[in-house]
């Protein structure tokens, strides 16, 4: 059924003495007896916006007409010029491709345009020819300003580094002691750990944190150490802001500015810093591994118990039920024989990691306050695999303890999808966002007044505006990257996310009666799956004389076995 033909008639004068004069009733009559007497259209609207000026389109009426349209209230938009919608062609180019999508015909009467004919089409064609290329234009014009001070070694704004102060008057940057003392001692620790979660987790016990009081994480960890920023060398252009994601461009778009400002680590460290991220990149399984066609379930999560090394992984012989598990050897014994550790394979470290988690998963919908150690442990520690083993007396009063705060009682387990967060980090993560979308408008429409304004803007408060927006962006892309961190992993084994998460995998059967067989589940669910799910839940296990003696969770809880 055609839609009902209705016009939104706009007006529009940028002076009080225009209102008062002739300007905006001559507008008004003019297009009514055109809609009516040329377009054939009996039903309109008018929308006044008198006192405004053109450079923008934050006017009341024009706002308002335009969520009319949005609606699919209307079928025409009839102006008296095209300058009455904006002065800006960015802007009249956003309002005409949001009308043209939703099939609305604009018309501009002076001008003789009308995109329901083939020629009032092909010059707003050309219009918006024009206005695209002024887009690009002008982001060429900003970005080759930004990109020379940048090449002279001038500062171009954003968060000013961790363990640095700059000054705005000398546009120079010297070390900040109080923080160079964590930054330095987050290298230290990571030179002497090769691990940044270990880092993140013993500067959190240390009570180190981050500028804005965050316990720190293995992310904003290997921020610092693999910036370019704490030798010396100021970055630029090396982010892609055109992706919402901020990803990386080529190197050779990069600007490097070396000996920029006093460097925080040395050179010689920071070879090793370098050496040691790509030895664990190239060995961590999270991203290599699953694009061979056998994926390697637990690779990049086992660690040698005697000498520290990471587990290795590789093919292991098919069984007579057709499944074909992995085989892990100690990185440090495979290189030079120094170390003894035995192997593992597949169905050891997935029969005991996956019982161990479902048994959690049951412990939790069975516990009650009056429950003994004694009783907490043979729960955690039922089945057959976990013959000869106990867990350590410091894992089973931690796991009783979280038990007690958090409560007795069943677990209600939700399909994947709906898993509910809690209605306060729901309205943190949505006010965050609206911050950032506001954020970011502000920052397009700073670049707009800069360039198109009536009143000219200063390079000077142009840059300090858009300096302060972008910190805001950043801060906020920040915040909210935390609040989705804290929604993805609980803070202890027993949070409700956490357990739920396990549940939609290992199956409500396989929770209910306990005694995986680790094969059977692998060839039911596939390799990838399970690989996803354990790096999701699982940091690292710790392998010491074929046995598994520590698991630790993505959460940063460990627990600790013992055997007989």
């Amino acid at each position: 059924m055609p839609r009902a033909q209705k016009a939104a008639i706009y007006c529009r004068v940028s002076t009080l003495h225009q209102v008062d004069r002739d300007s905006l009733p001559m507008q008004r009559q003019d297009m009514i007896n055109y809609a009516k007497y040329v377009l054939g259209i009996e039903e309109y609207e008018v929308f006044e916006d008198a006192g405004y000026s053109g450079k923008n389109t934050d006017r009341p009426a024009f706002q308002a007409m335009m969520e009319r349209i949005e609606s699919g209230e209307f079928s025409h938009v009839l102006v008296w010029k095209i300058d009455r919608i904006s002065r800006n062609l960015l802007d009249f180019a956003t309002m005409y491709a949001r009308c043209k999508k939703l099939g609305v015909t604009f018309v501009s009467k002076n001008e003789q345009f009308d995109t329901s004919t083939a020629m009032g089409e092909a010059m707003l064609k050309i219009i918006l020819v024009f206005a695209e290329l002024e887009r690009n234009m002008t982001s060429e014009r900003v970005a080759s300003t930004m990109n020379a001070r940048a090449a002279e070694g001038k500062w171009n704004g954003g968060r000013v580094p961790f363990a640095y102060r700059y000054d705005r008057e000398t546009d120079s940057f010297s070390i900040r002691d109080d923080e160079a003392k964590v930054a330095l001692e987050l290298k230290d620790i990571y030179l002497r750990t090769h691990s940044l979660t270990y880092t993140a987790r013993l500067l959190n016990e240390a009570g180190r944190r981050t500028r804005r009081g965050y316990a720190w994480a293995p992310v904003t960890v290997a921020i610092i150490l693999r910036s370019p920023f704490y030798r010396g060398t100021y970055r630029y252009n090396y982010r892609d802001e055109s992706d919402t994601t901020f990803s990386f461009k080529g190197q050779q778009d990069w600007i490097l500015c070396e000996k920029h400002h006093p460097p925080l680590f040395s050179d010689a460290d920071c070879k090793q810093i370098d050496f040691w991220l790509k030895k664990n990149r190239r060995q961590h399984g999270k991203a290599t591994h699953t694009q061979r066609k056998l994926v390697h379930i637990f690779a990049g999560l086992i660690r040698c118990g005697a000498c520290g090394s990471n587990y290795i992984a590789s093919i292991s012989r098919a069984r007579a039920s057709g499944y074909r598990p992995s085989m892990y050897l100690c990185g440090g014994r495979r290189r030079s024989g120094t170390c003894k550790n035995r192997f593992v394979n597949d169905i050891l470290v997935g029969n005991f990691v996956f019982n161990y988690i479902s048994n959690m998963i049951r412990l939790r919908s069975a516990f009650r306050p009056r429950w003994t150690a004694a009783r907490i442990q043979k729960f955690l520690l039922e089945g057959d695999v976990f013959a000869g083993v106990a867990p350590s007396t410091d894992t089973v009063r931690r796991v009783r303890a979280v038990l007690l705060a958090s409560g007795s009682g069943t677990v209600k387990y939700q399909p994947s999808g709906e898993a509910r967060v809690s209605t306060t980090a729901q309205a943190r993560k949505k006010n965050l966002q609206a911050e950032l979308e506001k954020n970011r408008r502000a920052l397009s429409r700073l670049m707009h007044l800069f360039l198109y304004a009536e009143e000219e803007m200063s390079q000077v408060d142009f840059l300090r505006e858009k300096h302060r927006l972008r910190d805001n962006i950043t801060r906020l892309q920040g915040d909210i990257e935390k609040e989705q961190q804290a929604s993805i992993f609980a803070s202890s084994l027993t949070d409700e996310e956490f357990l739920q998460k396990a549940a939609r995998l290992l199956f409500q059967d396989a929770m209910a009666h306990g005694n995986i067989d680790f094969p059977t589940l692998a060839m039911r669910v596939g390799n990838l799956e399970l690989k996803k799910f354990v790096n999701a839940v699982v940091e690292q296990i710790v392998v010491l004389d074929g046995h598994i003696t520590q698991i630790t969770f993505a959460n940063g809880e460990t627990h600790t076995f013992l055997y007989q």
